[in-house]
């Protein structure tokens, strides 16, 4: 009796598995609910319908097919402080950027890594990242240059830059104010500040720079040029 039920699981392995895979749901299914799951805060059946996803785009298409699938794991190990999870999701996420249905969803992928960097205290690394991401905006090489009294006239009232571009110029400013490093900080503040992100915060940022390096009368012109902001 033993041996026959043996021999009737080996045989029926190949059906049962075949029967799995087509009850198998197409990956975009798992990721629906896997979103869904997300925004609900169900964090753990979240993960669960995204490796699904995951899993059944690699049997179907030989490849990643939803590099932003990656992309939420990621978030979610960032947020839960799982730091090497959060990296190599990303990694998959970039390996498969080709794949993205909004091509623009890289900048979100570049910012998760820089910030799982910066969580790991590699700072070097979250700044190439960072520098990877303002090499793709034209105005840097021309605005960067600009008195910080001629950035008022040229302010950027533009969501889409403000968004790809505005945090890496505030972030790698930061980076340099924080390393002491103010003569370059300055200039990724500025570009922060036409960009409209943190700009109260980068202002501020900004005037400090002047005073520590003993430039008070610019300091003191900056503050006055933008009033009553600060």
């Amino acid at each position: 009796m033993k041996i026959f039920l043996l021999i009737l699981l080996f045989f029926s392995i190949p059906y049962l598995f075949c029967t799995a895979v087509e009850n198998e749901e197409p990956p975009w299914v798992y990721r629906g609910r896997g979103d869904k799951y997300y925004r609900d805060g169900e964090i753990g059946k979240a993960i669960v319908e995204y490796k699904k996803a995951l899993s059944a785009s690699k049997r179907i298409y030989g490849t990643i097919r939803y590099p932003e699938v990656n992309l939420s794991l990621s978030m979610i190990y960032l947020s839960e402080g799982l730091y090497d999870l959060a990296l190599l999701n990303i990694r998959s996420a970039e390996q498969n950027e080709s794949m993205l249905q909004i091509p623009d969803t890289i900048y979100d992928i570049r910012y998760t890594k820089a910030k799982i960097f910066q969580k790991m205290n590699r700072y070097n690394e979250a700044m190439a990242v960072y520098e990877s991401i303002i090499k793709k905006d034209e105005n840097w090489n021309f605005y960067s240059k600009l008195s910080p009294f001629d950035i008022s006239a040229v302010f950027f009232n533009d969501p889409e830059l403000k968004k790809k571009f505005g945090k890496a110029y505030f972030e790698i400013g930061k980076m340099k104010f924080d390393t002491r490093n103010y003569d370059n900080a300055v200039h990724f503040f500025k570009m922060s500040i036409m960009y409209g992100f943190k700009h109260d915060e980068a202002l501020k940022l900004l005037i400090n720079c002047y005073k520590l390096l003993n430039n008070n009368v610019v300091a003191e012109k900056v503050k006055k040029a933008y009033g009553k902001r600060l």
